[in-house]
């Protein structure tokens, strides 16, 4: 293991899981409950890395190498008997190897990557914002209760999350370590999207 690395569990999920975001899991696999009550236990998180091909439950997913730090900021025992928790993303990591364990509980290695500039929203992204907000009043979306975006990064990640765009194109988005150039990106995107 390098000096900038760390061994973390893996919670392959299909939902993007972005930075400063708070997102509701449902805990009913054997794995994954001894991974909560690990964290729980020990004070510690564990990482959320989007699944390239394959499924939350079952057989092993085959996951991109791209992921975010969550920390359990809630939990309770839902009335079906599943355990309901809610994690906050933190920051962001590559994987560099994983293994896994008897119960096909993955572990990894992984490098944090720097954080990003906390840098305000340029107001060419004006739009961009007034967008988010509107998503915002989606009830669906509400369920998430986003914060308002303060900053190009935040607006950056939760946008890659929320617009209707492949998995490939959020991992890559999330990817991007220039809050502005993401921005961008987005904007390309939002573009295309209008001509479809």
């Amino acid at each position: 293991m390098n000096a900038m690395s760390e061994n973390l569990p893996l919670f392959p999920l299909n939902t993007l899981l972005v930075p400063e975001m708070v997102l509701p899991l449902q805990i009913f696999e054997q794995r994954y409950l001894r991974l909560i009550k690990d964290c729980l236990k020990n004070n510690v998180g564990f990482g959320v890395v989007p699944i390239r091909d394959g499924h939350e439950v079952g057989q092993v997913a085959m996951i991109y190498d791209i992921g975010v730090h969550a920390e359990i900021v809630d939990w309770s025992q839902g009335e079906n008997g599943l355990l309901n928790i809610k994690v906050a993303g933190g920051r962001k990591f590559k994987v560099l190897k994983t293994s896994l364990e008897d119960d096909q509980l993955m572990q990894s290695e992984v490098e944090y990557l720097p954080e990003e500039a906390d840098d305000s929203i340029p107001s060419e992204f004006d739009g961009l914002n007034e967008m988010y907000d509107t998503l915002c009043d989606h009830p669906q979306v509400q369920i998430l209760n986003l914060p308002k975006a303060i900053s190009a990064r935040q607006l950056g990640w939760f946008l890659s999350m929320l617009l209707p765009i492949n998995r490939a194109q959020q991992v890559d988005l999330l990817k991007m370590q220039a809050p502005v150039e993401r921005l961008e990106a987005l904007a390309d995107i939002i573009d295309r999207l209008g001509q479809d």
